[in-house]
């Protein structure tokens, strides 16, 4: 039997939580996700990059940043990669031109960590290990969700980090980090999270 490809998958989780409203259309959508993923011993280095994708996909979708008045008008939501990062040609085909509401995704390739400004989400991979302490340092409280994938990630100020357990991809979320950028996370992806670092408050819903 052939593998299905990406648009047909995406589709037919589409069409399993198509009947939803939008903001329980998403948590559908990130459990079968979550349910459903197999990766190490079942999924090409292609595959994990989509699904890492749809993740960051639906972060955007579950994330509130900051009002910036010097954007205002600008309906781009940028998430960014080094332009060294292996998996970068697969995230920008799976999500530069995408929408979420009235706001299109693209996907800004980075030479140098400098280059962060107006990047909304930041993913650095496992093998952008080198220049994560100093990324994130440079990044501390900035309104930038940080995406990583490294042990170190969320203890060097990292805010969401996937990792793999039961040859499924799952992640963890450091909402200290967030709120110290002022970001606000969705109590909806808190839930899913395998564990959180600091307690949402009380009125932490979206």
């Amino acid at each position: 039997m052939e593998r299905e490809d990406n648009n047909s998958t995406k589709g037919r989780l589409q069409g399993r939580c198509g009947h939803f409203a939008q903001p329980a259309a998403i948590l559908c959508l990130l459990l079968l996700i979550l349910g459903t993923t197999q990766l190490v011993r079942g999924q090409t280095t292609v595959e994990e990059s989509q699904v890492k994708a749809a993740f960051l996909f639906h972060f955007a979708q579950l994330v509130d940043w900051p009002a910036d008045p010097s954007n205002d008008g600008n309906r781009s939501l940028i998430i960014c990669v080094f332009d060294d990062d292996p998996q970068r040609r697969e995230l920008q085909r799976t999500l530069e031109g995408k929408l979420i509401g009235e706001r299109v995704l693209h996907l800004r390739l980075l030479s140098e960590p400098q280059a962060t400004p107006g990047c909304k989400i930041l993913f650095l991979s496992r093998d952008e290990g080198p220049r994560q302490s100093a990324t994130l340092r440079d990044l501390r409280d900035q309104p930038v969700l940080t995406v990583g994938e490294t042990e170190s990630f969320l203890s060097e100020g990292g805010m969401i980090r996937f990792r793999i357990a039961a040859d499924r991809i799952r992640f963890d979320i450091n909402l200290t980090a967030a709120e110290s950028a002022h970001l606000k996370i969705s109590s909806r992806l808190l839930l899913l999270a395998t564990s959180v670092i600091g307690r949402p408050p009380t009125n932490w819903s979206r």
